[in-house]
């Protein structure tokens, strides 16, 4: 399913945007490749079946048919110093997405810590921002609301914030209950993009009555895009608004008193 932001932006309901008039695939938090750290170590975070992922990379691929794909965010945790095998799962990506005659960008937060050995050879060089046409892609985590150019042109698409909305509903036996759902969120300076790979949601729940008042969001459900609409949301119980994250690894958990 798609929606047409404007004529140089597309959603795609695969958590994707597609920009035709630069003919550019666009996909934020790719995170792939993460199969060989899991097969070391445990990971409370589920396991995406890389099946899944690729049906929808390849789907778009073939759909779009892109000139250039661009990844907002490292594939892997600490990209630039991978090793083994890893750091062949991260090559093999980046050869299956560049295909023949096909430029590949990488928009990170942080070049230099995505930058290392792994890379050569890859033609793939981390950059802190692109310019795509009128459009600038960054990935960064609070930076999206209100973006500045100089001078001011197009809007920003940031990969690095993931929108995660909550929206009343109803729960298994019709009581009153919440859903929380990712979303594509455009506030009229930025545009901001879900992750590609579903486990990653972000932990910060969008305040409706926070956002400019031009802004516009769609949720994700399925394979379905739908238009939220942000002055009619109700506000968040407190409860609501953050999700846990994890503890870190190799760090105990704060002992209650006794």
């Amino acid at each position: 399913m798609q929606v047409q932001l404007s004529d140089d932006v597309v959603l795609d309901s695969r958590r994707a945007v597609w920009l035709p008039r630069q003919r550019t695939l666009v996909l934020a938090d790719f995170f792939f490749g993460l199969g060989a750290a899991r097969r070391r170590r445990f990971d409370p975070l589920p396991a995406t079946p890389q099946q899944e992922i690729w049906e929808r990379v390849l789907g778009l691929l073939a759909d779009y048919d892109p000139e250039q794909v661009a990844l907002l965010g490292d594939l892997k945790p600490s990209q630039g110093t991978l090793e083994g095998e890893e750091a062949e799962e991260l090559r093999t990506v980046f050869r299956k997405l560049k295909g023949p005659g096909r430029t590949l960008i990488q928009v990170v937060g942080h070049p230099e810590r995505s930058l290392g050995p792994v890379l050569a050879g890859t033609g793939v060089q981390p950059v802190e921002q692109a310019r795509i046409g009128p459009l600038t892609l960054i990935h960064r985590r609070r930076i999206f609301v209100y973006p500045r150019h100089d001078p001011f042109h197009g809007f920003w698409i940031n990969g690095g914030v993931h929108p995660l909305f909550a929206v009343p509903g109803l729960g298994p036996s019709g009581e009153p209950d919440w859903l929380r759902l990712p979303a594509f969120l455009y506030t009229g300076f930025a545009l901001v993009m879900p992750p590609f790979v579903s486990y990653a949601q972000g932990f910060e729940v969008i305040q409706a009555d926070r956002l400019p008042r031009q802004a516009r969001a769609w949720t994700l459900l399925a394979d379905r895009l739908s238009p939220l609409d942000l002055p009619e949301l109700p506000p968040v119980p407190d409860h609501l608004r953050t999700l846990a994250r994890p503890p870190r690894r190799g760090r105990e958990e704060p002992k209650a008193d006794e």
